[in-house]
């Protein structure tokens, strides 16, 4: 039951999210030494809530965007190994869109953020409950030129 209510609310934020580009694996990345450090938001254990905490690196990410004069940003969705693979596909991209969300309402235009859907990716543990590595369940903002 716990389960059914975690994909119907799943569902409804999925409906609720603004469109961004959808694609996977095309993100422009990179180049030279002046380019700035990749920013990584956390997320509780299957949620895709932005954390109080987490908003102000959120902006700060957004201000560094703007004055380095950052041309594109990708937003990396990634899960921990827990539960299923089909959900944490969903999961990692609604993370990847609520941190585009936040962006565009911190000022970033939504036309140059590209999302990826990038789960259980880079798993740290491989062992029963310990597969919920916190540092898993996060998107990377990285910055391109």
């Amino acid at each position: 039951m716990k389960r059914l209510r975690m994909l119907v609310a799943a569902g409804f934020l999925f409906a609720a999210a603004p469109s961004f580009a959808q694609t996977v694996g095309t993100c422009p990345r990179g180049g030279g030494g002046n380019q700035p450090q990749p920013v990584r938001v956390l997320f509780d254990l299957g949620s895709s809530q932005i954390r109080p905490v987490e908003k102000p690196a959120i902006a700060q990410a957004v201000k560094t965007a703007k004055d380095r004069q950052v041309s594109a940003i990708c937003l990396i969705g990634h899960t921990d190994k827990l539960g299923d693979k089909a959900f944490n596909e969903k999961l990692a991209r609604a993370r990847s869109q609520a941190v585009a969300a936040e962006m565009v309402r911190a000022g970033y235009p939504a036309k140059d953020i590209t999302i990826v859907a990038d789960p259980e990716a880079f798993g740290n543990m491989s062992l029963g409950s310990r597969d919920a590595s916190e540092i898993d369940r996060k998107v990377t903002i990285f910055y391109a030129r």
